[in-house]
């Protein structure tokens, strides 16, 4: 008698990815470090968490994460939620308190029973390249205003797994600026309180 081939059963493959097994017989260990925990996932959907800029992961595709989730990242003070490090969130200084949540329709939330109506940042979606979005193309102009006004983060999440991250990495870490150093003194350049000739006895 021969078995079904259960590897392609849509509801265990479903329950393997849920469980983050990339192929069968592939588990990943839970780490707290790196995983949300149940109660992470529920806070970030519902009440929102509100933490510096640097404390998330900027992900190698441009997108924003935390542990092994993307995210929405927004303020209160400005009409966009943001989907990639687009150039207005690279302008804000890495201790800006920012809020994050998974939310995927609706008003955001800040905090418990507190939510904000905002918009998508088309800076980010130009920058990802989102379904083709390109404001800066005239024939794609039109194409674009409509993407942007129908925008589903629904959908963008299809696109864009939420959760569980799989093989997205982190962006290098970009190299410290070395501060040039001052030149020491050479033969032709003499220290401070010194000449470059013997001092006269006469």
């Amino acid at each position: 008698m021969k078995l079904p081939d259960f590897s392609e059963f849509i509801p265990f493959r479903n329950l393997r990815q849920a469980m983050g097994a990339r192929r069968p017989g592939h588990f990943v260990l839970f780490d707290p470090q790196r995983h949300l925990t149940g109660r992470e996932r529920s806070e970030l959907d519902q009440q929102g968490r509100q933490l510096p800029l640097a404390r998330l992961r900027r992900l190698a595709d441009d997108t924003w994460g935390l542990k092994n989730t993307r995210l929405l990242v927004y303020r209160s003070d400005q009409p966009y939620f943001h989907l990639a490090q687009c150039p207005v969130t690279q302008s804000w200084d890495p201790q800006t308190l920012i809020w994050v949540s998974t939310r995927r329709s609706g008003p955001l939330p800040l905090g418990e029973g507190k939510e904000i109506e905002l918009g998508v940042c088309p800076e980010c979606l130009q920058q990802l390249g989102y379904k083709g979005f390109d404001l800066k193309r005239n024939r794609k102009v039109g194409y674009s205003r409509l993407l942007l006004k129908q925008f589903s983060r629904e959908d963008f999440f299809q696109v864009f797994a939420l959760y569980p991250l799989q093989g997205v990495q982190d962006k290098p870490a970009e190299p410290l600026l070395k501060m040039p150093q001052p030149d020491g003194p050479t033969t032709e350049q003499s220290m401070p309180g010194q000449s470059g000739s013997a001092p006269d006895p006469g």
